[in-house]
């Protein structure tokens, strides 16, 4: 089987937000054990982890940036088809490909937006309060991520099928 290089782009985006999605999982699994250890420290012990907070916020805040590209790739975004809902196929690929290219728009805006905020933390020396962790490494995370979203998004636009139904 001979594969295009559209196809190998395919792929190669479907393996990044699969593993991107399994790193925000393994975040938010880390992020629940430092929450249970703290609640049982403060129970128990009177001693709770030192920035739980700090840390799931910046947890968090990761987590949902590695979660984009997979949630873009299988259509985990909202869809209100209440207008759409008879319409003729051509009609719907039309609307799908304006949406792509609304999505793709968007997340290359974010992308560029969150290096220059990234940029100006690192510059302010921004950093949490307790911890002292440096922030602007939580943008670098949300760049790759809406870089990777912008790739899919561009993606989708090139290699939609005609047919293509929403789910």
């Amino acid at each position: 089987m001979k594969l295009s290089i559209v196809n190998v782009v395919e792929v190669g985006l479907k393996r990044v937000s699969m593993s991107f999605a399994l790193l925000g999982g393994l975040i938010m699994l880390c992020l629940a054990i430092i929450t249970v250890a703290s609640i049982i420290g403060r129970t128990f012990f009177g001693q709770s982890v030192e920035g739980d907070y700090e840390l799931t916020e910046v947890g968090l805040a990761m987590a949902v940036f590695l979660f984009l590209p997979e949630c873009y790739l299988r259509k985990g975004h909202i869809i209100v088809d209440l207008f759409t809902a008879h319409c003729r196929p051509k009609t719907l690929h039309l609307l799908d490909q304006l949406g792509h290219l609304i999505f793709t728009f968007v997340s290359a805006a974010f992308a560029y937006r969150m290096v220059l905020s990234g940029l100006e933390s690192k510059d302010y020396y921004e950093q949490t309060m307790i911890l002292e962790l440096p922030m602007w490494w939580v943008y670098v995370v949300g760049v790759i991520c809406f870089s990777v979203c912008t790739l899919c998004g561009l993606q989708r636009l090139m290699c939609s099928p005609v047919g293509e139904q929403n789910e």
